[in-house]
């Protein structure tokens, strides 16, 4: 589905003297179904790999390709046709959503947007996606300072699926959640895999939450992947020493039975 080939991105430096190589040579996929979380230091350049997958940043060298179409080389229609197949979801959901909009407006923007529906099924839509992510209907009409951290970033994450997309980009979506919520954002994410064949690459700095919840990992340093595999594989007997001064790092994490996030079935079972 998203095939990552020899990427190089980089920004501007600091007062305008050449360019900054933040992201270099990564090569990754992500399949169908699956969940990649790709791990890394903060300033390794996750997010700008993100922005290059979602379309938001361009790259200097390499492809980023979805169903074999390069994203950078599409235009007009087609490239509205491909926004709609790929959603991000960020960190901070109170951030991204308006202050003066209910949650079902910042539902319903997408679609009038992309022009989907009349207004009766585009309201329909929005019932069914807050169902979706675990959200009573009495929550459509509340404002996000009415929400809690783990309310707000399930209605970010209804907003990301409401045009039907198949790939998820999810930017460090738990950070700012207590474990317990954390779990739950997991879960919830797990789920639509399952029940979707939604494929998601996850992004975060913390390894525990990575290894509880994806199929495959990808670990960035310094703008490179220095190693990647099967989770299982990745975080019960890493080769580079970055990983493993990763994983010497992380805390146990003990989310209890009814918590724990629910791995794909054909998923290593790695570590716990």
């Amino acid at each position: 589905m998203l095939e990552i080939e020899q990427l190089t991105a980089d920004h501007p430096r600091r007062h305008g003297r050449g360019r900054l190589s933040v992201v270099e040579d990564v090569t990754l996929q992500v399949a169908a179904g699956e969940i990649v979380g790709l791990v890394g230091e903060s300033g390794c350049g996750k997010t700008t790999l993100a922005r290059v997958v979602t379309g938001l940043h361009r790259p200097r060298a390499g492809s980023v390709r979805f169903d074999g179409a390069d994203i950078h080389a599409l235009r007009g229609r087609a490239l509205r046709a491909h926004r709609r197949q790929v959603q991000m979801v960020f960190q901070d959901p109170y951030l991204t959503l308006s202050p003066v909009q209910t949650v079902r407006q910042a539902l319903a923007e997408p679609l009038r947007i992309h022009r989907i529906g009349d207004g009766r099924s585009r309201a329909a839509r929005v019932e069914e996606v807050l169902d979706l992510v675990g959200l009573g209907p009495g929550v459509g009409g509340r404002r996000p300072r009415q929400l809690s951290g783990g309310q707000q970033q399930r209605v970010a994450i209804a907003r990301a699926l409401a045009l039907g997309p198949r790939l998820l980009v999810c930017d460090e979506p738990v950070t700012a959640l207590d474990v317990s919520v954390q779990a739950k954002i997991l879960n919830l994410l797990c789920d639509l895999r399952d029940r979707l064949g939604l494929a998601c690459l996850f992004i975060s700095h913390d390894l525990a939450v990575v290894r509880q919840l994806a199929n495959r990992v990808a670990v960035m340093r310094h703008g490179r992947i220095v190693e990647q595999g099967p989770t299982g594989q990745v975080t019960g007997g890493p080769r580079h020493p970055y990983t493993r001064a990763l994983l010497a790092a992380t805390p146990t994490i003990d989310l209890g039975a009814t918590d724990r996030p629910r791995r794909h079935a054909s998923e290593p079972a790695g570590l716990s």
